[in-house]
């Protein structure tokens, strides 16, 4: 897939729900949400990303969930991430999920591993060669610890274009990065933290987005109205969610929320996290009953 095949693309990225005590991953809830999040509107999904808690996930379970994952999504496209951002440990994942999953992955996801240029393109490179996949590059910093400036970045995507399926652009400031990336690169942009920056991100030359909040819907919604030529619009059902935005994806508390968010929606049993992601805490009740997420 590619920006010509779907220009309002919106990718779901999906957390990876776990039994009551946190002990396995429970399979019924991952495909129940990753059906829900295709139901309302996502193009396709991008499994075992930060939200996932890929950390805390096992090789086996990070198989089963990628198998649960494709189970639910039919046709729609899915997306396998490895955030290890130690080369050779990241490759061999790669490697090994490549062959568990032949024929039936869209691309991997990769984070920038590395501020140096020449590291980034041996990264893209491998993450090609040892998949047979499009690489989607994820640039965010709050999560990796890795900052790469925007003319290291354009520098490492250089001659790349054709083993590079989209850049998530999630490295602050957004809106000029990707203006930058959008003038002087063909590669397919990416908007994501959320979706509270989707209107500028968008006017800016991105062409898809992430949706990782529990109301995904909002940002197909807007990335509707985008495409349309209606930004004003666009914005308008932003700001709806924007307070929900801001709850979910703040540091430290946003897996454990957004998981209690589909909990009280009814797609998922439990809203168990693995450290380090903090549970969800009873003294955040009255911001979920706020948001409208009545207690299920």
């Amino acid at each position: 897939m590619n920006t010509t095949e779907n220009a309002a693309a919106v990718w779901g990225m999906v957390p990876t729900p776990f039994t009551e005590d946190g002990s396995e991953v429970c399979q019924r809830s991952l495909q129940a949400l990753t059906r829900e999040m295709l139901a309302r509107g996502c193009t396709g999904t991008i499994a075992l990303g930060v939200i996932g808690e890929p950390a805390s996930l096992s090789y086996e379970e990070k198989v089963s969930v990628l198998e649960a994952v494709l189970d639910a999504s039919g046709d729609a496209p899915v997306v396998a991430t490895v955030m290890a951002v130690d080369e050779q440990v990241a490759l061999a994942e790669i490697n090994s999920l490549a062959d568990e999953f032949a024929g039936s992955l869209t691309a991997v996801m990769i984070p920038v591993s590395s501020p140096h240029p020449a590291a980034l393109r041996r990264s893209i490179i491998g993450a090609h060669d040892s998949s047979g996949l499009p690489v989607l590059i994820q640039d965010l910093p709050s999560a990796t610890g890795v900052t790469i400036g925007i003319d290291d970045l354009l520098c490492a995507l250089e001659g790349l274009e054709h083993l590079v399926w989209a850049v998530k652009c999630e490295a602050a400031p957004t809106f000029s990065r990707i203006r930058r990336l959008r003038r002087e690169t063909p590669v397919t942009l990416m908007a994501g933290n959320g979706g509270i920056g989707l209107v500028d991100d968008d006017l800016a030359g991105a062409q898809w987005a992430a949706a990782g909040i529990s109301r995904p819907e909002a940002i197909v919604e807007a990335m509707r109205w985008l495409r349309s030529g209606n930004p004003d619009r666009a914005q308008e059902i932003i700001a709806a969610v924007s307070a929900l935005i801001a709850f979910e994806t703040q540091a430290g508390t946003s897996i454990g929320i957004r998981k209690e968010h589909w909990r009280r929606q009814g797609v998922i049993y439990s809203s168990a996290v693995r450290p380090p992601a903090v549970p969800y805490a009873p003294h955040l009740i009255a911001h979920s009953d706020r948001l409208g997420f009545e207690a299920a």
